[in-house]
């Protein structure tokens, strides 16, 4: 049997009254916190400080789009185990981002009334100012083509100024996306998304750049090649030499064929065609080819980088101060220097440029001399 109480002193008359209070359980009871389950107006506060503490990875932006099944969920995600309760406030936040998108930038209903330019930047603004790992992987998700919906970030230039500023400003899941749009994507998201990178890259983000030069794509390869050499780490060199040269890959069968001559055409059969009265034939044309023919049987591909080793240069000589060594495209010799030659000359310069910065703040004076 289930008895449900607004309050303490409700539930303390019950069982006084049924006699079903003992002298432990009283002290169980009295020593307990009892909390009220919060009513419709009291419902939206505890959203509000739900989705702004630290527990539940949200920052309280999206408060004010969220339906009564979100607001349940996180009331139901306070009370869950930590992995539940983390799935339970993922769909609460989804939930409500797909209410701002009804609301203000795409709405399901035809019906609908015509969203306004104040809600539309009020809309806009939230996006910009999501700042939580949850909030920015949630918002990708629904944003991104979400079911019959279009994708906002392909689509919609202001909702992807404003997710891309929200983006960089996230280290741990909005920099690593950003990197994957700026290298995998189709213009112009992708030279957005190369704009929007921030100066100095969070690991996360560095760790995207080495995936992406490990890749099997020349393409990619080149564009990851570029972003580090804007974002110049220490920590990407090794996956820059690696990426610099491809060794030769035996490939057997036939790879591709070349042919030079004249092709001429010719009947090379007739087929009788048989009427009333009446006989004809149908010609069958065939190709005759004069010339000759080249085919590529087997082939040996060896891959020389040129502009991957031309960034892992620069990412060299922004991160020790002194110029790339002569060491081409040998990642053996490269990998050496990497182990024995490159801490040593990254710790020196940057104590170097801690005394650059240090005497830049040194204000220097003129002295007055008397006479």
């Amino acid at each position: 049997m289930r008895f449900v109480y607004s309050n303490a002193s409700a539930c303390l008359r019950h069982l006084v009254g049924n006699r079903m209070l003992t002298t432990t359980f009283l002290l169980a009871v009295l020593t307990a916190t009892v909390v009220d389950p919060p009513s419709g107006g009291q419902v939206a506060p505890a959203l509000a400080s739900s989705l702004a503490s630290g527990a539940t990875d949200s920052s309280g932006l999206l408060g004010e789009y969220a339906d009564d099944d979100a607001r349940q969920l996180l009331v139901k995600a306070q009370r869950a185990s930590a992995k539940v309760g983390a799935e339970m406030r993922e769909r609460a936040t989804c939930a409500a981002l797909r209410q701002l998108v009804s609301r203000a930038l795409n709405p399901i209903d035809a019906n609908a009334k015509p969203i306004s330019a104040d809600e539309r930047a009020r809309a806009i603004a939230t996006l910009a100012c999501l700042s939580t790992p949850l909030e920015i992987q949630c918002a990708l998700k629904v944003l991104d083509g979400e079911g019959s919906r279009p994708n906002f970030i392909a689509c919609d230039p202001q909702v992807r100024r404003a997710m891309f500023a929200a983006m960089a400003k996230d280290p741990s899941v909005g920099q690593p996306k950003l990197v994957e749009l700026a290298v995998v994507a189709d213009d112009p998201v992708r030279q957005r998304a190369l704009d929007a990178l921030p100066a100095e890259l969070s690991p996360r983000a560095l760790d995207e750049i080495a995936r992406q030069l490990g890749s099997d794509r020349e393409m990619y390869i080149n564009r990851a090649a570029s972003i580090a050499g804007s974002h110049p780490a220490a920590s990407l060199i090794p996956s820059l030499v690696s990426a610099q040269y491809a060794a030769p890959k035996v490939k057997r069968g036939d790879e591709a064929w070349i042919a030079i001559g004249t092709a001429r055409s010719y009947i090379q059969n007739q087929i009788p065609i048989v009427g009333d009265a009446s006989t004809s034939f149908q010609p069958v044309i065939g190709t005759l080819f004069e010339g000759s023919l080249l085919r590529v049987m087997e082939s040996m591909v060896e891959i020389f980088r040129t502009e991957v080793h031309m960034n892992l240069a620069t990412v060299v000589e922004e991160t020790t101060g002194q110029p790339a060594p002569p060491l081409g495209y040998d990642e053996a010799r490269w990998m050496v220097w990497t182990r024995d030659e490159l801490p040593r000359l990254t710790a020196a310069h940057q104590a170097e440029r801690e005394r650059d910065a240090e005497t830049a703040k040194t204000v220097t004076r003129p002295v007055t001399h008397d006479g």
